[in-house]
């Protein structure tokens, strides 16, 4: 090329509104009500001047890189200071050498190529009054607002393409203005009407007789203008404008404005809000996909669906998707509009109705301003808590929570205020408090520990027995709090103060100086409940939480020697054990000590498959013992015991097959297996668990019926695998036969309870790879305990096909056009007079410079493949004049624009001409469609012409032969 390449603003928005329809009508003809998709054009931000925008982040501070920079032709637009960060203009031809050359500079550490924002709503004009009344009731606003009107101390920023500042609803409301996009120009004035629409939904003067009534009632509008007159955004602007909503301070910023790139600086400066306690809202998008949408999609950010409260569902244009934070009405939506007209809304009465997500965003913005008035100090996060917490209904639509719901959000919000008076009864054990509130619910604490459930309060007052067992004796703080119904507290909290004396429990069994051999117990007493812990030699050897307090202990367990012994009172939880402890009890340890293996296997199935039916209990003695088994049950119940009579030292060992006394099977469950010896006197007990378990484990729902593999290693399907979910851990099985029933391959892996995986990759058991065919698969999956399930047989079938790249060509003659057309009367596009049979002559003789356009848009219908690789454009025909240009424009498939490339055309007489190449990822549809345009501009002085036989696309695929 000989000048540098264009940006794509100032043309894709002539494409939009020439390719794709005006987004303004006549007042006779009412704009369509479909919502403008939240898409971008991907990558760089340009302008019609041939400048491009670059984010440069840097290690520290701004200062030195400004310095750097100064004298030079990169232009500084904006400095975000405290984000580390500043925008630059370049000329886009330079984009990829000053990026080489800014990253060279010292202490920067990445630059960003500023992508685009776009707005996420539409509107269609309605002169009459339209009635609000529906989706305000679907929030339970009017009954909101019978409690909380906000106030103008509580300030909603509308980041947007401006407002009209005198408009009657509005003119009130507005404490603060910032131009982000023209900062050396003070005023907001709303071109495009989508800043002023989403200002009135938030905070219009409600109650004031005329107009709409706001969703934030009285709360405040900070107006901050981020997009140019033809409603393009720039991220850099949005930064800005973010920034300075955020140091002037917002309690919330609403962003209804969105797209699918992502953008560091966007996330530094919506993080810089957060940080400043700003809840930033945005929109989820209108693109009716589960892809996400930036800004909405940050951390922390309420991304904002939009339902249709007259049907009950979510709007059919709305993003859905976990990353939805919850939803607000977003369809018939009416508001203010600029009394001049506008771009979205072209009549001049002041009031419009609108769709889509950035509709649905501000209404949850004006609730989020209700809800801190409700409390101002609570935080960013229990704000944020309060509007999801409250949210409900639409559980199918994937909106996150469901459709907010200010009444039950005001009944989230913490009380700001803490109970009046409190007042404790007691000592020790159970303290009765009394504690007067206003709040529905009142939570108390000692000291640290964490807060016990909410209390209702009942007449002014809320009755709390607060157990104070496991804290130590002496003087202590009392804290209650104030809660909401649903028992969110205020983090401000009444004391007072008690002095406890708990008095110790008493250890009674065994007697001090007693001796103690084989199983023994030991038990305590405390007067005033609570739970006891036992300390053998400091060591806590058992937890009781209640009378009579017991503990089962083996003196095999210890050294024969004296030992100490002491009992605790402590919480029931167990946290708390710092209670008086009782006296200290010594005793003498006498026993025998037998050694005992774990059940071998661990957990048998005595169902008589040979299979695991019995286990081995494996024991040692150290002398001569008698020596007897008992198996219990998870209840304490023997169901079976064994004299295995007086055996020697060494190793011995008894088999259990799963049998009660009287020989029947014990039911599946939990047992444990003990040893008890004795000799002399003295006495031995040692016990190991066990498990008795014959039921086959599930194996439910396995995917791949009738799968096709192809084997070929090159990424496209080369293995196969099936997906089951097993009920319990066990090792899952793949076997693999042919048709005739003989095995080829048989894999197994251990996998764990739930959802379970497991793959072939076309191998037999020698390590060969199979022909081609069809193959039976079946699963298995065998438990621990040797119980197994066979499942159901399918088929899959191995192709000896493989992944192939070819090229093919579409073509159409010039005038099979979908639509041409021209952007001013200086230009033409007629299919006569065209020197070809069936073309097509684009002229254009508009002013240099003016970017006036003729245009001509071609769907092209691809043949089925698997993937496709590449576009490239070509055109036939011949230009009269010199130089000339045309330019290929795509259609994306996230509706974005794209404009790769622009080719000066010579007088060189008929031939084909190679336009542009694109990736094809983003350009075909799912209708196997290539949408594109060619355009002549009026960038050269003379009159530029192009007369069009054929246009024709070659495009790379990749298909299986």
């Amino acid at each position: 090329m000989d000048r540098p390449a264009r940006g794509t603003s100032i043309v894709a928005t002539a494409m939009a509104l020439a390719v794709m329809g005006a987004m303004t009508t006549a007042a006779a003809e009412p704009a369509p009500t479909n919502p403008i998709p939240t898409t971008s054009t991907s990558g760089l931000t340009a302008a019609a001047d041939g400048s491009a925008v670059l984010i440069v982040h840097t290690s520290g501070g701004t200062h030195a890189l400004r310095a750097d920079l100064a004298g030079s032709r990169t232009r500084v637009r904006h400095d975000f200071g405290v984000l580390h960060a500043l925008s630059v203009q370049v000329r886009a031809a330079d984009v990829s050498s000053e990026i080489a050359r800014l990253q060279a500079m010292p202490g920067v550490t990445s630059v960003e190529r500023a992508v685009q924002r776009t707005f996420t709503g539409a509107a269609t004009t309605d002169p009459g009054l339209a009635k609000q009344q529906s989706y305000l009731d679907a929030v339970q606003a009017p009954t909101a607002w019978k409690t909380q009107h906000a106030s103008p101390a509580i300030k909603i920023a509308i980041v947007d393409s401006g407002i009209d500042v005198g408009h009657p609803d509005l003119q009130n409301k507005i404490v603060g203005t910032y131009n982000a996009a023209d900062p050396t120009n003070p005023a907001i004035t709303d071109e495009v009407g989508h800043g002023t629409f989403v200002a009135g939904v938030a905070a219009a003067q409600t109650n004031n007789g005329v107009g709409v009534a706001g969703a934030g009632y009285n709360a405040a509008i900070l107006g901050v203008k981020v997009a140019a007159a033809d409603g393009s955004i720039t991220i850099d602007d949005e930064v800005a404008g973010i920034k300075w909503a955020a140091n002037h301070g917002a309690d919330i910023i609403n962003l209804s404005l969105g797209g699918p790139d992502y953008s560091s600086a966007e996330r530094s400066a919506v993080a810089y809000a957060q940080s400043k306690g700003a809840l930033v809202v945005a929109a989820a998008g209108n693109d009716a996909t589960s892809a996400k949408s930036y800004p909405a999609a940050y951390p922390g950010v309420v991304a904002v669906g939009a339902v249709d409260t007259a049907t009950h569902t979510r709007a059919s244009f709305s993003n859905f998707g976990a990353w939805v934070t919850l939803a607000g009405p977003g369809v018939g939506i009416y508001s203010t509009t600029p009394r001049a007209g506008s771009e979205f809304f072209p009549n001049k009465t002041g009031y419009g109705t609108g769709d889509g997500t950035s509709f649905a965003s501000p209404i949850v913005a004006g609730e989020a301003a209700l809800l801190k008035a409700q409390n101002p100090t609570m935080s960013l996060s229990r704000l944020r808590a309060s509007l999801v917490g409250s949210a409900h209904g639409y559980t199918t639509g994937h909106v996150g929570a469901g459709l907010v719901d200010f009444a039950r959000g005001l009944a989230h919000v913490p009380p700001n205020s803490t109970p009046a008076d409190l007042t404790p009864q007691g000592t020790s054990n159970t303290i009765h408090v009394v504690a007067t509130s206003t709040a529905p619910k009142v939570a108390l604490r000692i000291d640290s520990s964490p807060f016990l459930p909410a209390v209702p309060v009942v007449n002014g007052q809320a009755d709390i027995n607060l157990a104070s067992w496991g804290f130590a004796n002496g003087p202590h703080t009392l804290y209650a709090v104030d809660c909401t119904a649903y028992g969110e507290c205020n983090t401000s909290a009444a004391t007072a103060a008690v002095d406890l004396e708990n008095t110790a429990a008493v250890l009674t069994t065994p007697a001090a100086g007693a001796t103690v051999t084989g199983r023994f117990t030991v038990q305590a007493t405390h007067p005033g409940g609570g739970a006891l812990r036992l300390l053998m030699d400091d060591t806590v050897e058992g937890f009781d939480k209640s009378a009579p307090y017991t503990f089962t202990l083996s003196a095999s367990g210890f050294r024969d020697a004296p030992h100490t012994m002491r009992v605790q009172l402590c919480s029931l939880n167990g946290r708390n054990c710092s209670s008086p402890e009782s006296a200290t009890v010594t005793m003498t340890s006498v026993a025998l000590h037998p050694k005992i293996a774990p059940l071998d296997p661990l957990a048998i199935s005595p169902n008589g498959d040979g299979t695991k039916d019995a286990g081995t209990l494996a024991f040692s003695l150290p002398d001569v013992e008698a020596v007897r088994v008992e198996v219990s049950n998870a209840h304490g119940t023997v169901v079976r015991s064994a004299g295995l009579g007086a055996l020697g030292a060494g190793p011995h060992s008894w088999i259990w097959h799963g049998r009660s006394d009287d020989g029947s099977r014990v039911p599946d469950g939990a047992y444990s297996l003990a040893l008890s010896t004795s000799h002399d006197g003295v006495r031995g007990w040692v016990s190991r668990p066990g498990r008795v378990d014959t039921a086959a484990p599930t194996l439910a729902h396995p995917t791949g019926a009738g799968a096709v593999v192809y084997p070929y290693r090159d990424g496209y399907r080369d293995t196969f695998t099936t997906r089951t979910i097993l009920g319990e851990r066990g090792t899952l099985t793949l076997t693999v036969r042919t048709s005739t029933g003989r095995l080829v391959r048989k894999i197994s892996a251990a996998r764990a309870r739930g959802h379970a995986a497991i793959t072939w990759g076309g191998y037999d058991n020698q390590g060969h790879w199979v022909a081609a065919g069809t193959y039976q698969w079946q699963l298995a999956v065998t438990d621990a305990s040797g119980n197994r399930r066979l499942g159901s047989t399918y088929r899959l079938r191995l192709s000896g096909q493989r992944l192939t790249p070819e090229t093919v060509g579409v073509s159409l003659a010039g005038d099979r056009f979908d639509s041409a057309g021209v952007t001013a009367s200086c230009a033409t596009a007629r299919v006569r007079p065209s020197r070809f049979a069936h073309g097509i002559r684009l002229v254009n003789a508009c002013p240099a410079r003016g970017f006036e356009i003729a245009f001509a848009q071609y769907t092209f219908t691809l043949p089925r493949a698997l993937r496709y690789t590449r576009i490239t454009v070509r055109a036939y025909g011949h230009s009269l004049r010199v130089p000339s240009e045309i330019t290929a424009a795509f259609l994306r498939t996230d509706g974005g624009i794209e404009i790769p490339g622009y080719l000066k055309v010579a007088r060189t007489g008929d031939r084909w001409h190679t336009i542009a190449s694109v990736p094809a990822s983003a350009h075909v549809n799912s209708s196997r469609q290539v949408q594109l345009t060619f355009i002549l501009d009026s960038y050269y002085a003379n009159t530029n012409d192009f007369d069009l036989a054929r246009a024709k696309i070659r495009v790379g695929i990749v298909v299986l032969r």
